[in-house]
């Protein structure tokens, strides 16, 4: 099998440095604020431990100061809203944190998150920020808490987790040259029988990836990955999953490996049209290191 490469675009810029001095503003009590450091956090269902997440003060030294929490399932009823004292338990006495001026900068919010032996899915909660006394509210003013379910089927079929990638150029010139990569292999927010991989294709220097989803069989041995799905970007282009023509491929699952045996490419689009192969490989095989 020979596959025509196009040609990499180079793209060529110009840095200019300033020889204008510029003067660091000075940080007064009065712009102080308390913030989340995480718009969201996740925590593992069996995580087995108490979870701290923190809520910074930003000021130029510690102050007097202190602001409320509240939980907030409100974006999650009727769906995936986690209940306290079932998927877990917040481990702080007050809902105030306080800040004192021969204190810490930061304050944490502390939850346990209860473990079960049922699928149940992933829960969520917000964590929100009101009433601050002495300094103002950051723009990370609410967090989102997922507790994410450790007992996913695809988790105990041994399919979800970290692979090392590895195969072979497929591409006219590039005869015997091995490419080697990290992919990630993740549940989706839905549905229980549908995976998303993060890169099935080799490292490109500014290439830009989309994870790519597939569809498990009911026995955990194959997964069905469709072609033609938006996989990035790359400069101007922008890129296309393809697997030499055909519409789909089945991988096949087997004691910690996934293997692909037809070939994975990346198909470069400009303006509707298609210029040809960025990257890809003849086959690829994954092998789960975590």
């Amino acid at each position: 099998m020979k596959i025509n490469k196009f040609i990499y675009v180079a793209v060529v810029g110009a840095l200019f440095a300033s020889c204008q001095s510029v003067e660091t503003p000075m940080f007064s009590d009065k712009d102080a604020f308390v913030a989340f450091d995480n718009a969201s956090t996740t925590i593992e269902e069996n995580a087995n431990k108490e979870i701290q997440i923190p809520v910074s003060l930003v000021a130029s030294k510690a102050l007097d100061v202190s602001v409320n929490f509240e939980i907030d399932t409100t974006a999650y009823a009727g769906k995936n809203a986690a209940k306290e004292g079932v998927n877990y338990r917040l481990k702080n006495t007050s809902t105030t944190l306080t800040y004192t001026s021969t204190g810490e900068l930061v304050g944490y919010i502390t939850v346990e998150p209860i473990d079960n032996s049922t699928y149940d899915g992933d829960v969520c909660f917000d964590i929100r920020l009101s009433s601050p006394s002495g300094c103002s509210l950051g723009a990370n003013y609410t967090t989102s808490v997922t507790i994410a379910d450790d007992d996913h089927p695809l988790a105990a079929a041994g399919i979800l987790g970290t692979y090392s990638v590895r195969g072979e150029s497929p591409f006219e010139g590039e005869e015997g040259v091995v490419y080697t990569w990290t992919c990630e292999v993740q549940k989706d927010a839905d549905y229980v029988d549908r995976v998303w991989f993060t890169q099935l294709v080799p490292t490109v220097s500014g290439a830009t990836y989309k994870s790519v989803m597939g569809t498990v069989s009911e026995d955990f041995r194959t997964i069905t990955i469709n072609g033609s799905q938006d996989m990035g970007t790359y400069s101007t282009y922008t890129l296309q999953l393809d697997f030499n023509g055909a519409g789909a491929t089945a991988a096949q699952v087997s004691n910690g490996t996934i293997s692909i045996s037809s070939p994975v490419l990346a198909v470069a689009y400009q303006d509707g049209s298609r210029i040809g192969y960025l990257t890809g490989v003849r086959t690829c095989t994954m092998t789960k290191v975590e």
